[in-house]
């Protein structure tokens, strides 16, 4: 028993002294070896296969993760991409189409960040509401949008880079857009009597946006975008009806069947929620 005994304690202090700890390198090469020191910028070890080794620095921008001859792993995070740095940011944004109310409708949106350097906007307009600037023609409608942002990333790297804050920045968003409503024409006959001349209309768009965002103290946003794109729509762009066609589509402008080009443009003012 003492034997048997002494046998299982040599194997532990075996074991002991062959567990080392390892170091998981971006390139997915691993060091094996004896970590003595882990700082905020780099990791300091040892060769464990030479008695003499010199103490070796690794700077922690160039690993993906450690892990200790104890079995605890840590895994390292680069922060402009990690959400814990971003854990007091508000993350979800309303916001008003200020110049809307000017063109016949109102528009609001809702973003949501995904994650570092990602989020999603849908859009809602309802049209109908606000200053209508031409009275022979009259809209009841709606339309609803959504798109992805892509935040721009740095142009060079620095430690302990972060955005300064999760919904900031310059950014591109690819966006779909559909839009349905009625439209009321005012006409003439040959005798010159005004008749009112109903048209369902139905439009879409994508929209390739470019844009910036900029947030105030974690509270208040302004958003202004451009957008250029393709789009469709149901009225017909011929000689006869030339004067019911109708390039506005409130969500965007959109040219002719034959030059089917979609314009956007916006300036957005919002709050951040939570």
């Amino acid at each position: 028993m003492k034997n048997l005994l002494a046998i299982l304690i040599v194997l532990i202090c075996a074991g002991q002294s062959i567990a080392q700890d390892k170091i998981y390198k971006k390139d997915k090469s691993v060091i094996e070896c004896k970590i003595v020191e882990i700082g905020l910028d780099e990791i300091k070890y040892v060769d464990h296969l030479l008695e003499d080794s010199p103490i070796i620095s690794i700077a922690i921008d160039d690993l993906s993760k450690i892990e200790l001859s104890s079995g605890r792993v840590i895994e390292f995070k680069d922060r402009l991409t990690d959400p814990n740095s971003y854990a007091d940011d508000r993350k979800v944004a309303l916001k008003f189409h200020f110049l809307s109310p000017l063109m016949e409708h109102i528009g609001f949106s809702y973003e949501r960040s995904i994650k570092p350097g990602s989020s999603f906007e849908s859009e809602i307009g309802i049209i109908g509401i606000g200053f209508n600037t031409n009275r022979e023609v009259r809209s009841n409608g709606i339309y609803i949008s959504a798109g992805y942002k892509f935040l721009k990333t740095p142009d060079f790297y620095s430690k302990r880079f972060k955005y300064s804050h999760i919904l900031k920045g310059a950014y591109v968003k690819p966006q779909l857009i559909f839009t349905a409503y009625e439209l009321n024409n005012e006409r003439y006959d040959p005798f010159g009597n005004a008749y009112d001349n109903k048209e369902n209309v139905v439009a879409g768009a994508f929209i390739m946006n470019l844009g910036s965002q900029t947030v105030y103290n974690n509270l208040f946003l302004i958003d202004y975008s451009v957008g250029v794109g393709y789009g469709f729509s149901s009225q017909s762009n011929s000689s006869d009806d030339y004067n019911s066609y109708r390039a506005n589509h409130y969500a965007f402008l959109l040219g002719s069947s034959d030059v089917p080009l979609a314009i956007t443009g916006k300036i957005k003012l919002g709050i951040l929620i939570k």
